[in-house]
């Protein structure tokens, strides 16, 4: 039996390699599009685009807290027995018992979030964001000034528990913990940022580079890092993956 065996031209080979490599590369940037901290440069970042980086990059972590303390809003009123432990009172007409369980639950539960600031992403965000707002800053100075430590923001809608202790004891609490190595860093100081009235906005906690024999304290092929911090009787912890923190000049940390 003869069989007809039909070559393709190379010309047609090559049309066909062409449009496989047009397919990919649109996939690459189509994915691409969707990480503003890979696709542009920071002078380009829109405010699309840092609502991106600020909430739901490899940088930022959210994690909730059941709130064990009286938040401040409610220091200078009548304590509610409902969160303080004590008698409970009869709900409101037309309100299930269900419904204040609910009600309890909602103003106890707080959002933790957690940002590594000394990366070079999340430093040109939050400068590139200030100046679209209408602030003077040096955004280009900002976002690549050299960080000798790693800085990591904690920040939650009621910060009592940081107004109650003082960087000290908060230092003494947090770490972090790389998942290859096994080792724990622990903080080399906390610093709190302020508002113009005092109250405690963030609080900053800052991490060594390297030990003293001049290795990282967080090699290049560490998957994982944990955050840890003890706040209230909790102690909140989040992963934080270094293969994925990376822009267009390689890896942010």
């Amino acid at each position: 039996m003869n069989a007809k065996t039909e070559f393709l031209p190379g010309n047609t080979i090559s049309k066909q390699f062409g449009v496989l490599l047009g397919l990919l590369l649109g996939a690459t940037l189509l994915c691409a599009g969707d990480k503003p901290w890979k696709a542009k440069s920071y002078q380009q970042w829109d405010e699309k685009d840092l609502q991106t980086i600020l909430t739901e990059s490899p940088w930022v972590r959210v994690t909730p807290i059941q709130r064990s303390w009286l938040p401040v809003a409610e220091k200078d009123v009548a304590p509610d027995p409902q969160i303080n432990g004590g008698v409970r009172q009869m709900p409101a007409p037309g309100t299930s018992d269900n419904t204040v369980r609910a009600g309890e639950e909602s103003l106890r539960e707080l959002n933790v979030q957690i940002y590594w600031q000394s990366s070079r992403v999340m430093r040109a965000a939050t400068a590139r964001e200030a100046a679209l707002h209408g602030r003077q800053v040096d955004v280009d100075k900002y976002a690549v000034e050299p960080q000798s430590e790693y800085q990591i923001i904690v920040r939650m809608g009621d910060m009592t528990p940081f107004a109650q202790h003082d960087e000290k004891f908060f230092q003494d609490s947090a770490a972090l913990q790389t998942k290859k190595s096994k080792e724990k860093i622990v903080p080399t100081h906390v610093v709190y940022e302020k508002n113009a009235k005092g109250t405690v906005q963030d609080a900053i906690f800052f991490f060594p580079k390297s030990i003293s024999s001049g290795a990282p304290t967080i090699a290049g092929d560490e998957k994982e890092v944990q955050f840890s911090c003890k706040i209230g009787d909790q102690t909140v912890r989040v992963a934080f993956r270094p293969q994925e923190m990376v822009d267009q000049s390689g890896p942010a940390l």
